[in-house]
């Protein structure tokens, strides 16, 4: 081999060596998510811990996106459950460098938020609003991994007034905005089982008094009162039943289903009931080893709703490799197309971004607590 020769591979290899040595010291690209919550309620606390679980979980792996290694990051924001502070971090999130956000809590301030995502193309999953009002704008960005209150409310009417014949029912709600929408929707669909809405009443979402709907409940003969409204007071009025010696069912929404709701309440002679939107969590897999990690990091129980936080967070980051970008464009367009193994479900989504075949389930307050009556499979 000639002089020249030799020089020119000499030259290679030190070319090579040093890409190698700039390669290793390059840091890995930081990607920022954001989360949304009223961080100092206890359940959105547990749903921040889960999310960051996941983050933890999701970097262990030496993620990398385009040939560049990238660490995930957990941005989180108190949006204290007011919508125009939502509206305020939905600004501060779009301008930054997120490739998308995890909130908000409540339907109140997720659907206050989704038009300024919208705008900035930034995507947002919605862990815990089961709102359809959040999937009907046609939002592209706008992505909801429970099933919708309209439909559960309906597969509850359906089943509670059509094949229960609990025909005469009395609606009630809180005056906020999930509580008035979906007492409009169970109105709804109770008429169309063919029900008879003997009274629709609306309360203070701040007081404790329900004396004068379970008046009108017992006055008219209901045999069934529903309730949309906060968890304190939902569980006010089931305390309040028996009172009133009424022997009409109680129906409730959502998050009531905790280990904590009607807690050191002793024999409850009333029909309780809930509906909510999964399948019994507690019997999908992987929820144990999940409840497990999350002890060991955080020192505590996971209520089984945190769940949705932890595979919101899985379900971005997978978006993001599938696109092997962080354009938010792109990853957008992956949740379109993505179909997620989560904890919670099995995760894909239709045209407007509302989880395909959702599942619900109809709960039955019992003295060892709340015990699967009825579950409705997403079709």
């Amino acid at each position: 081999m000639s002089i020249s020769c030799r020089f020119a591979v000499l030259l290679l290899l030190l070319s090579s060596i040093l890409h190698c040595a700039h390669a290793a010291d390059t840091p890995p690209v930081v990607v920022t998510i954001g989360f949304a919550a009223p961080l100092t309620e206890v359940s959105a606390r547990q749903g921040h811990n889960a999310a960051l679980l996941a983050i933890e979980e999701i970097n262990k792996g030496n993620p990398s996106i385009n040939g560049r290694a990238v660490v995930f990051e957990l941005l989180e924001q108190d949006d204290k459950a007011d919508p125009r502070i939502s509206e305020f971090i939905a600004r501060s999130f779009s301008n930054s460098k997120a490739i998308g956000v995890i909130g908000h809590w409540s339907s109140a301030t997720t659907v206050a938020a989704s038009p300024i995502y919208h705008a900035a193309g930034l995507a947002q999953i919605s862990p815990f609003s089961w709102s359809r009002s959040f999937t009907q704008r046609s939002y592209k960005t706008a992505f909801q991994i429970i099933g919708s209150d309209d439909a559960g409310l309906a597969l509850a009417a359906d089943y509670l007034v059509g094949e229960q014949k609990l025909k005469r029912v009395l609606v009630l709600d809180d005056g906020g905005f999930l509580g008035t929408s979906m007492a409009d929707y169970f109105s709804n669909h109770a008429k169309a089982a063919d029900g008879e809405i003997i009274q629709r009443m609306s309360i203070s979402g701040n007081t404790s008094d329900f004396n004068q709907p379970l008046q009108k409940a017992r006055d008219a003969q209901a045999d069934l009162i529903f309730f949309s409204g906060r968890v304190m007071q939902s569980d006010v009025l089931a305390r309040n039943l028996h009172r009133f010696r009424l022997p009409a069912k109680l129906l409730l929404t959502g998050s009531v289903v905790s280990p904590s709701f009607l807690k050191n309440a002793g024999d409850i002679d009333s029909t309780i009931l809930a509906i909510v939107p999964s399948t019994p969590l507690d019997k999908r897999p992987g929820m144990s080893a999940l409840q497990k990690k999350y002890a060991e990091r955080f020192g505590g129980e996971m209520i089984p709703f945190a769940v949705y936080t932890y595979d919101s967070v899985h379900l971005l980051a997978a978006a993001a490799k599938k696109a092997n970008s962080l354009e938010r464009s792109k990853i957008i367009d992956a949740l379109h197309e993505i179909r997620h193994n989560g904890v919670s479900a099995n995760i894909a989504f239709d045209a407007n971004g509302a989880l395909l075949k959702p599942s619900y389930t109809l709960y039955s307050y019992e003295r060892k607590g709340w015990m699967p009556l009825r579950v409705f499979n997403g079709k």
